[in-house]
């Protein structure tokens, strides 16, 4: 162990403990960028709702089938249940389960959870600037369409005010339910080394947004 102090902050670190601690303060996590990477193509199937989208908030019942109905009202009451293990079991049920990231239930303890209940769709709250105002974890593994933006209307009811993404698709998509970019990271490169997200979608920012409510 080397004893060095840069600062007050790094005590008794070896040199991979004061990578990782400088890596943590800067937010530089490949694992953690690559998670982003696909869970934005998860987020842009979920709620890509094109008919639902097009047509506002309200849709013709003649193109809701029972189902979507049902879960849309369910949603609009706040029927959600705040249970870590009901929220996990549901959130891991993609059949894409690399795209979404496995959070331990220590840290699912501290964010708000919003599990539809009966359904396999919700979204958390997380803790930002001393509130539960940071929407993640958005998810539809129930196969029922058309659900997505009432899902961040729930979202946006309950306190969230914040949210990132990858520039694209969500981009109209967020601004149209009131988040307003803030920030943006330019895109890099080097969490995209085999190129295929490039290939998708371009080189695409981060863009950081907060609700016009907040």
């Amino acid at each position: 162990m080397k004893n060095i102090v840069r600062s007050g902050i790094f005590i008794n670190m070896n040199l991979q403990e004061q990578i990782s601690r400088i890596q943590s303060m800067m937010k530089i996590n490949k694992n953690h960028h690559k998670y982003k990477m696909y869970y934005n193509e998860y987020l842009t199937e979920i709620l890509n709702d094109k008919n639902y989208f097009e047509l506002g908030e309200e849709i013709g019942e003649n193109n809701q089938n029972e189902k979507t109905k049902k879960v849309i009202n369910k949603i609009k009451n706040g029927d959600f249940i705040n249970n870590v293990k009901d929220f996990k079991e549901a959130f891991l049920k993609s059949n894409r389960p690399e795209m979404l990231t496995n959070y331990d239930d220590s840290d699912l303890k501290n964010m708000k959870l919003f599990k539809l209940n009966g359904y396999d769709i919700g979204y958390a709250l997380k803790e930002k600037d001393g509130d539960y105002n940071e929407i993640v974890s958005v998810f539809n593994n129930s196969g029922v369409k058309n659900i997505g933006k009432e899902l961040i209307l729930s979202a946006i009811k309950n306190g969230g005010c914040y949210l990132d993404h990858y520039d694209g698709f969500l981009s109209d998509f967020y601004e149209s339910l009131g988040f307003k970019e803030y920030d943006r990271y330019e895109f890099d490169p080097q969490y995209d080394e085999s190129g295929e997200f490039r290939k998708k979608y371009g080189p695409a920012d981060i863009i950081f947004r907060k609700h016009i409510s907040c």
